[in-house]
Formats: C-alpha cells, structure tokens, sequence
C-alpha cells in the first residue's frame, strides 16, 4: 500500500502508520474517524487532526432559508467543529444529520469531549 500524505496541525505528515490507520477507520461521508485521529478532505487536501490536539468537538447547525420558483425553503447544513486551547481551528460540514450525530458519537469514544459549552462572560 503506498503511504498517503496528510496535512497536519503543523505541516505536511507521510507514514506507513497513519496511511494504515486512515485505510480501516470508520467511515462517515467524507469524515473518516481512526484509532489515531480524523481525517477529512478540505480542498485537494486530506486534513489530519490527532486527537490529543483536538480539546473538544461540537455539532453547529447552519440554516439557510432560500427563495426558489415556487416558495421559500429551509437546508440545514452540519458542521463538526473542532476546538484547540480555546479557539476553533478546523470544521467538517455535512448535509446529513445522522451522519455527522453518528461521526460525533465516534469521536467521543476516542475521548474528546463533546458538546457546545457557554463560555462565562466577565462583567
């Protein structure tokens, strides 16, 4: 099997075991979720993001409201939001719910914690 490049947090990673890794993770859409990290595609490229780096991971619904021919109509897009020392660094967007609920399940079993957390303003 020949070794896949993969764009890190700080630049461009080529192994065997990463390449192995991405092979038998578990497939969600385009979002693959391995024993090492998840690996989506952004771009050209196949973004990688350990998850020892990953602080936690969240579900954001964006809805956009539309005019067509015959009315008005809603779509909901998905997106898997990931957080580092308090900022967001990467998403993954999706159309399907279910998905991206199933592909947010298997993240957590990595141990990210999960969930959009209110951050306490100062006053």
């Amino acid at each position: 099997m020949a070794e896949r490049k993969f764009t890190g947090i700080r630049g461009t990673l080529e192994s065997a075991e990463l390449s192995a890794d991405y092979e038998t993770a578990a497939v969600f859409e385009k979002l693959r979720v391995g024993e090492k990290g998840v690996y989506f595609r952004d771009g050209l490229r196949t973004r990688y993001l350990p998850y020892d780096y990953i602080d936690r991971a969240f579900i954001r619904v964006q809805e956009t409201r539309s005019r067509m021919c015959c009315g008005q109509a809603n779509f909901n897009y998905y997106r898997i939001v990931f957080v580092h020392d308090g900022k967001e660094f990467a998403d993954y967007l999706s159309e399907k719910e279910k998905e991206t609920d199933d592909a947010l399940a298997a993240i957590a079993a990595h141990g990210v914690p999960t969930g959009f957390v209110k951050e306490e303003t100062a006053v």
